[in-house]
């Protein structure tokens, strides 16, 4: 199965950090939904590294395992839903 790597900025703010944490807003949470949205499949996640809650940072890393084809349109797709504090650069 393919991975695809994400790479990403975001102002953490209004986040509770970037990992996935129960009943809290993260990056890594709101990613894992605009994937979901996007790809109409549970896709999870696998962060490079976290940050705490508050935390701003100018480049962060993630990835998935997907069965399916991605086209180049899925960045545009994935930020236009995706939290204004949050931008996928590739």
């Amino acid at each position: 199965m393919p991975r695809y790597f994400i790479e990403l900025i975001y102002k953490g703010t209004s986040f509770a950090g970037f990992q996935i944490q129960n009943n809290a807003l993260t990056i890594q949470g709101e990613i894992n939904k605009a994937l979901r949205t996007v790809l109409h499949e549970d896709i999870q996640t696998t962060t490079a590294s976290r940050t705490d809650a508050g935390v701003h940072a100018s480049q962060n890393f993630l990835h998935f395992d997907y069965s399916g084809k991605l086209t180049t349109k899925i960045i545009y797709n994935l930020n236009s839903i995706i939290s204004d504090d949050i931008l996928i650069q590739n």
